[in-house]
């Protein structure tokens, strides 16, 4: 046949076809060291630096906004406002003395957490992306945001009356987790539903649980944690600063007491976000001021009845397991919940791109 070369010695690669490479080697289609191949993934550090910057560019379109800037220096004065009123009408009814000028401070310092958690819900709402770690990102620039504009009010404050100056810096970290967390719920009720009605159902349901429906609910179930237990003599006992039980033994026969095991419901106040900064915040505070006992209440509730009954069973206090930082299960609580909701609807989401 024309144009086919014979092949009169039948040698192993006679009937291979020929051909000539294409490009002549000028054409380097070999993947690079480094360089990713058809389906594998980018590196880590890649992916992290590309969603910084997608995180950046949706929080400036908020910073070149003045309504951001309003809305910030709003949940500022509602939190200035409102402990300055609160502080006022306690006094006013004799609660507590007129020797704890810093009392304005820790209040405003704790209620930040507030109008954080509401601007964050709200942000996260308007401000969806395709990526969970992106929408992370973006809400904790926005909650740095609202953190450096309040924290010079904070100083500023807490310099005028005296107040523990690292509260404020306290306050700062718990904003930024805030408005994260927040964000990340009101970007996933907004996903959850095809319809923008359903997912501020839904997010408005998440804000009031948190900031106001926990503690009610705490307050309802602490008549059902009171029980009868037993007890011994404590002796040899050791105080700290504030006048709270370090140490002891346990002597003597075993009595019944009535107890309160608030641990039990502790951990859902918890999750309040002025309560969790004040929690947070109790950390920054040396036991010895004067509102260290106000920052530690809750800390007091999630430890249990030890706190006021010492020698529960006859066990001395160095057979009690170490106490978990009750600021550590309300973030616990509150990122489980961020987490369910945004993971559940990006996943709603895309089954309604499939359907």
């Amino acid at each position: 046949m024309a144009g086919v070369p014979d092949h009169p010695a039948r040698d192993a690669g006679w009937n291979e076809p020929e051909y000539e490479v294409i490009g002549g080697g000028l054409v380097d289609d070999q993947p690079r060291a480094g360089q990713p191949g058809p389906g594998s993934e980018p590196p880590r550090g890649a992916v992290v630096k590309d969603a910084a910057g997608d995180a950046w560019r949706d929080a400036r379109k908020s910073f070149s906004s003045w309504l951001f800037w309003l809305s910030c220096c709003s949940g500022v004065a509602f939190a200035g406002g409102t402990a300055a009123g609160l502080v006022a009408w306690v006094l006013r009814n004799g609660w507590i003395e007129n020797a704890m000028p810093e009392a304005t401070f820790v209040v405003m310092a704790a209620f930040l957490g507030l109008p954080a958690a509401m601007l964050g819900i709200v942000w996260g709402y308007r401000h969806i992306h395709e990526s969970l770690l992106v929408m992370l990102l973006a809400g904790s620039l926005r909650g740095l945001a609202l953190s450096l504009l309040a924290l010079p009010v904070l100083l500023v404050v807490g310099i005028s009356s005296g107040g523990p100056l690292a509260l404020a810096v306290a306050a700062v970290v718990v904003v930024v987790l805030e408005v994260a967390l927040f964000g990340l719920m009101g970007a996933g009720s907004r996903a959850c539903f095809a319809t923008t009605v359903p997912g501020v159902a839904l997010a408005t349901v998440l804000a009031a649980f948190f900031c106001a429906g926990n503690v009610a609910l705490t307050v309802l179930l602490l008549p059902g944690t009171t029980d009868l237990a037993t007890a011994s003599v404590p002796v040899n006992v050791e105080r700290d600063d504030a006048g709270g039980i370090t140490a002891y033994e346990c002597v003597g026969s075993l009595h019944q007491v009535e107890v309160a095991h608030t641990e039990r419901v502790a951990w859902l106040a918890a999750s309040h976000p002025a309560l969790l900064l004040a929690s947070f915040g109790g950390e920054f505070v040396p036991p010895d001021n004067n509102v260290a006992w106000v920052l530690s209440g809750l800390q007091f509730a999630a430890d249990g009845p030890s706190r006021e009954v010492p020698c529960l069973g006859g066990v001395s206090s160095d057979g009690l397991t170490p106490p978990v930082p009750v600021a550590l299960s309300g973030f616990a609580v509150q990122a489980a919940v961020a987490a369910l909701v945004a993971v559940g609807g990006r996943r709603l989401g895309l089954r309604r791109l499939r359907a």
